[in-house]
């Protein structure tokens, strides 16, 4: 099962997070994003378990739980659609010339 992780503290380590899921179950991957740029935390993160009945008793036990001073947010992660822009298709464009004889697409 994967999880969404929100609300991160900063300071809390994929290690440390690692630790507080496993009284759960066994964790496959913890991974928290990083900004490119600078390198910071960008406070979210994905969790993968091995089984789907721990991955539920994590989020339901951590989910609003204070850590280090935040309340973490856990729910089952969502796959995004891929290639959303790959779908979209401009109308084709149809002009006339003086003579109003149709001309299709570009009229350049």
């Amino acid at each position: 099962m994967k999880i969404f992780i929100a609300n991160v503290p900063h300071n809390l380590t994929e290690l440390e997070l690692e630790k507080m899921l496993t009284q759960f179950g066994e964790v496959t991957s913890v991974k928290l994003l990083t900004d490119k740029e600078t390198g910071k935390r960008k406070g979210f993160g994905f969790i993968e378990m091995q089984r789907n009945d721990a991955g539920q008793a994590a989020i339901t036990a951590l989910n609003g739980k204070e850590v280090s001073g935040r309340k973490i947010a856990l729910s089952v992660a969502v796959e995004k659609e891929q290639d959303k822009q790959a779908k979209f298709q401009r109308p084709r464009r149809e002009y006339r010339d003086n003579g109003n004889q149709e001309i299709d697409g570009n009229r350049w």
